[in-house]
């Protein structure tokens, strides 16, 4: 059995998502939806599926099993509460939304799913950083007082229209903020 999906948003993660599914066995990107031409060109090119403008029309088009939305992080709350409607799995790139407000939305309307919603890119998942966190709760560097991380990429990368530049369009700081707390917790 092959699952077909589906990627909402053809920039840089889209694309990355792409690339995985494509070296992956049972998977083939089948849709992509994207407003802007050139990501959508390069995206349906880089998978072979078929394009469209509007990914709603994409929803409809029936031709996805799953979803995965890597669009800009403000506009993860419109899609999110279309594509719930489905009720196909979806992945959504994180953060979950842009505003405590939005993300209360989805997970409202999440409630009435029985597919499951990912956030993708848990790094406390991630081997070395659960590692990290076993080791600091064990004691092993005795009581930890800071931590510094260096992202292993530029801080603005090129994004159609520069969105990810304004705190406005990607939920900094709170969901940063919300991250690091949720790291004290752990």
């Amino acid at each position: 059995m092959t699952l077909r999906y589906g990627i909402i948003g053809s920039g840089m993660m889209g694309q990355e998502h792409i690339r995985f599914l494509n070296h992956m066995d049972g998977a083939t990107v089948t849709a992509v939806a994207d407003p802007d031409p050139g990501m959508r060109a390069q995206a349906a090119e880089l998978a072979g599926a078929a394009a469209f403008a509007d990914y709603t029309e994409m929803l409809g088009a029936g031709l996805a099993d799953a979803l995965i939305i890597a669009s800009p992080n403000h506009t993860h709350a419109p899609v999110l509460l279309d594509a719930m409607a489905t009720d196909l799995p979806i992945l959504v790139e994180k953060p979950l939304c842009a505003t405590v407000q939005d993300c209360e939305a989805v997970v409202r309307a999440g409630a009435r799913r029985t597919a499951p919603v990912w956030v993708a890119m848990e790094y406390r998942y991630m081997p070395p950083v659960a590692r990290l966190i076993e080791e600091v709760r064990g004691g092993t560097i005795g009581r930890l007082r800071m931590l510094s991380i260096r992202e292993h990429r530029f801080p603005f990368l090129d994004k159609v229209g520069d969105w990810n530049r304004f705190a406005r369009f990607t939920g900094a700081p709170w969901w940063r903020n919300a991250a690091i707390s949720s790291t004290r917790c752990a």
